[in-house]
């Protein structure tokens, strides 16, 4: 779940970035979060607000409909320390396997 979240450092928010055929600031697309450069909880205090201009994948989703995820995104909603270092050991291990 904590790795999840990389579509808050990613691309994918309709009003910041660019879509196809606008400009932007940065290529590639628009960040899901509003203050895409700073590393921190916003992805998940963000995800239950339902806001009409962010886009919502099927991971994004099923985060938050899946008992087994949903647990774990309230809980990084709350408290960001715990968001940390779940994402911290998650990374370590995704580098440790060469991901």
């Amino acid at each position: 779940v904590a790795e999840g979240s990389a579509t808050g450092q990613g691309t994918a928010y309709t009003k910041r970035g660019a879509a196809e055929g606008q400009k932007s600031l940065s290529s590639g697309g628009r960040s899901w979060t509003k203050n895409w450069i700073v590393f921190d909880n916003s992805y998940f205090t963000d995800m239950g607000k339902n806001d009409p201009e962010v886009i919502y994948f099927p991971t994004d989703t099923v985060l938050q409909t899946d008992a087994g995820f949903k647990v774990h995104c309230e809980r990084f909603a709350k408290d960001q320390a715990a968001f940390f270092a779940s994402y911290a050991a998650a990374h370590k291990k995704l580098s440790e396997l060469g991901c």
